[in-house]
């Protein structure tokens, strides 16, 4: 049993070493497209929690976990934030952002239903189980995280968020990909257009045309390291100055002020730093492993409660997002990158976009950026109206 926290973390590394290289090296495997390799990390890490392979209340193990929140989550978030520039979402022009919102505005009426209708079926903590999905479904696993760690959510609770996000993105990606190759009919009942996205298009990769692809060197590394821990420890300095609020906790404030620090700094030179992303996956990662070493999978009983409600969730949110699109006569490029946008982020999105229009890229990628940037806050704000249902 591992009781300290350089083996804790010794653990995990290779845990994730190992699962990574398998899942990269038969990346064609069916049964890694069904399952990719970040749930099977976590649902080994969670196996691990359960069967004991390291104590959870020694000292050494309570500290490294506690690093998660006091040192890693701030590092991640500062490094996710700085690769994006909002003045580059701008340039996506009001009908992407309406379409990326419409998408939104569905998720939380999905959500705000599937959780009613199985409130009484599912444990009282389960709004928070909800709030965590609501940052992964407006963002990505980045947001979940962070949304996660903002309301203590972890252990079953944590997966039952996992659970929720697995069902309803299968579903969503299943859905979106079946509407393709039906886009001209789409159009044509939306009575919707797709001209002048190709202007748009350009107008982006010219903004972006000045970073550099090549690979990262030692010093870039360095270099984004100091930034994320010079960041964090401001900000973990300023904390214990900050007024009391009830709907933030310390670690809530950890949250807010290293992704307004993170975007802040995007403005600015540093947003050209090589290897910003490749450093916040690492942070993340490690998080997530942290998150689902208090999981003890012989606890959740209620996971068919929250199955039914992830589908509910969702088919709500997908006849709301087809109304709505109508409405706005939105084309199916527009609806189904800001879809993915929220439900998939930086990861699904471009695939989508490139679906339609391999020009069409750039789009997916700010879209899913942005998804990153309102995804925590619109999240964390919707819990705390989770957390007012659920009193009820």
């Amino acid at each position: 049993m591992i009781t300290t926290g350089v083996g804790f973390f010794t653990f995990l590394l290779l845990v994730m070493a190992i699962v990574f290289t398998i899942t990269n090296r038969y990346k064609k495997a069916k049964i890694f497209n069904i399952i990719p390799g970040l749930v099977w990390l976590m649902l080994i890490i969670a196996a691990c929690a359960t069967f004991g392979v390291f104590d959870l209340n020694s000292d050494g193990v309570v500290n490294a976990q506690n690093l998660m929140y006091s040192t890693f989550l701030p590092m991640m978030l500062i490094m996710f934030m700085l690769t994006c520039d909002i003045r580059h979402i701008i340039k996506l022009g009001p009908k992407m952002i309406l379409g990326f919102f419409i998408a939104t505005f569905s998720i939380l009426i999905g959500l705000t239903v599937g959780f009613l209708v199985m409130k009484n079926h599912m444990p009282a903590s389960a709004w928070g189980s909800f709030a965590s999905v609501s940052g992964s479904w407006m963002g990505e696993t980045v947001n979940m995280v962070a949304v996660a760690s903002v309301f203590g959510v972890q252990g079953t609770d944590y997966v039952y968020a996992v659970l929720l996000d697995t069902v309803g993105f299968t579903i969503v990606s299943s859905v979106a990909f079946a509407l393709v190759p039906h886009s001209k009919k789409w159009n044509e009942k939306m009575h919707a257009t797709t001209d002048g996205l190709d202007e748009i298009a350009k107008t982006i990769e010219n903004a972006e045309s000045k970073r550099d692809n090549s690979a990262p060197q030692m010093y870039d590394y360095v270099i984004l390291f100091a930034i994320a821990l010079v960041g964090t420890c401001a900000i973990n300095w300023l904390i214990p100055h900050l007024p009391d609020v009830t709907f933030l906790s310390n670690t809530g404030w950890r949250v807010v002020l290293s992704s307004v620090l993170g975007i802040l700094l995007g403005l600015t030179k540093l947003h050209w730093l090589k290897g910003a992303g490749q450093v916040a996956n690492v942070f993340l990662y490690l998080s997530l492993c942290v998150t689902m070493s208090y999981s003890d999978l012989s606890t959740c009983t209620q996971a068919p409660a929250f199955a039914v409600a992830a589908i509910i969730a969702v088919v709500v949110a997908l006849i709301i997002w087809v109304i709505i699109n109508r409405i706005f006569h939105i084309d199916l490029f527009t609806a189904e990158v800001g879809l993915m946008a929220n439900y998939g982020g930086t990861s699904s999105a471009p695939i989508m976009a490139a679906t339609f229009n391999p020009n069409w890229i750039s789009f997916g990628i700010l879209l899913g950026f942005f998804g990153d940037l309102v995804g925590t806050g619109l999240a964390i704000a919707f819990g705390n109206f989770l957390h007012y249902l659920s009193l009820i």
